[in-house]
């Protein structure tokens, strides 16, 4: 065998003196390629092509006819998950930042080191819960293609997500309220008031369809919850107002006059062509821009249904339930709001008579 460093290395005869030469190299996944070839000087040959090619992306060896890129797997991820209704990502610039840090990458060849790598830089300007919804695309376009047989690997198993910050409570005031109801263009303000009235999820409001709003009795019916579990959700009156006007609107652009199975099957908040709605961020941060709004999330219109009733003293059990929230101590972060209804019972002893208390 050839001396480390010397003019030959990665070349070897076997057997011995037999004039026939191999190549050893490592592929653009790490492992170890053994060629046979023949002559000394076409092994070197090839062995020089084949690090090349390693190093310039272009090596595709027998047992891997195709490299699968990164790119390919992701976008086969969202267009299944568009198809099927799956949405783990409403915001399409994550999307974007996943295809351009990773897109020509072979999908193999990314290392869990390469993602923690970028995790750390996109914590420098997102928040932990944003790092963690790029992981969960990266992480969802894997599993998929695992599945489908693309990939033989998933770096996504030994990649932690952050610890996110589940504390911080953004609310909309009623002067922030006013001025972004009149920023967003007039056909979303049906979704910002129900969003406002209802505290459903922004994944909750894009998939729900007609046959799940109940005007009659006043009920939304959320079929896919985070939770993995449906529920049952009661309209406040603005909210059956702004669904109301909806379908009166709906019916009249499908020029029916009644509520046919057709007419029902559709999104609630479609886009303004029909159609689930997937350039939504595009109109939101114009309108919060456009607002002057800053530090504010759609997740944070949630915050701000959950916040009012807090302080209107609804008790957090209830809360909870209308939140959708699996244990109470996610909902334990609007116990400071309802002071009013601490200082009543603490207040229940300045009521109680003095012989009683000795």
């Amino acid at each position: 065998m050839a001396r480390q460093g010397s003019r030959d290395r990665g070349l070897f005869e076997r057997p011995k003196g037999s004039g026939i030469w191999w190549i050893r190299y490592y592929d653009d996944l790490g492992r170890e390629r053994r060629e046979k070839v023949g002559p000394k000087g076409l092994a070197r040959r090839l062995y020089e092509k084949r690090k090349t090619e390693v190093r310039e992306a272009r090596y595709f060896p027998p047992d891997r006819a195709r490299r699968v890129l990164a790119h390919e797997i992701v976008e086969d991820y969202r267009t299944w998950s568009e198809e099927s209704g799956r949405v783990i990502s409403d915001c399409r610039p994550a999307w974007e930042r996943v295809l351009q840090r990773f897109g020509d990458v072979s999908a193999e060849a990314l290392k869990p080191t390469d993602i923690e790598q970028w995790t750390l830089q996109l914590s420098k300007t997102l928040s932990a819960s944003s790092v963690n919804h790029h992981l969960a695309i990266l992480s969802a376009a894997y599993n998929r293609a695992q599945k489908r047989g693309s990939v033989s690997i998933n770096p996504m198993h030994v990649v932690s997500r952050l610890k996110e910050n589940n504390v911080r409570v953004r609310c909309l005031s009623e002067e922030e309220e006013s001025r972004l109801v009149e920023a967003v263009p007039e056909w979303l303000r049906p979704l910002l008031l129900v969003a406002l009235h209802t505290g459903m999820r922004k994944s909750e409001l894009f998939k729900l369809r007609w046959t799940d709003v109940d005007l009659a009795t006043r009920t939304i019916l959320v079929r896919q919850a985070k939770s993995g579990e449906g529920r049952r959700l009661p309209m406040s009156n603005e909210a059956r107002q702004a669904f109301k006007a909806l379908w009166e609107k709906r019916r009249k652009v499908v020029a029916l006059k009644d509520s046919s199975p057709e007419t029902r099957s559709g999104y609630v908040f479609a886009a303004p062509k029909g159609g689930f709605m997937h350039a939504f961020d595009r109109y939101w941060y114009l309108a919060l821009r456009s607002a002057e709004i800053p530090d504010f999330h759609f997740h944070d219109l949630r915050h701000t249904f959950a916040s009012r009733l807090a302080m209107k003293g609804v008790d957090l059990y209830r809360v909870q339930t209308l939140m959708g929230h699996k244990t109470p101590e996610m909902t334990q972060r609007y116990a400071h709001l309802s002071p009013d209804t601490l200082r009543e019972a603490v207040e229940r002893l300045d009521a109680e008579p003095a012989a009683s208390r000795g």
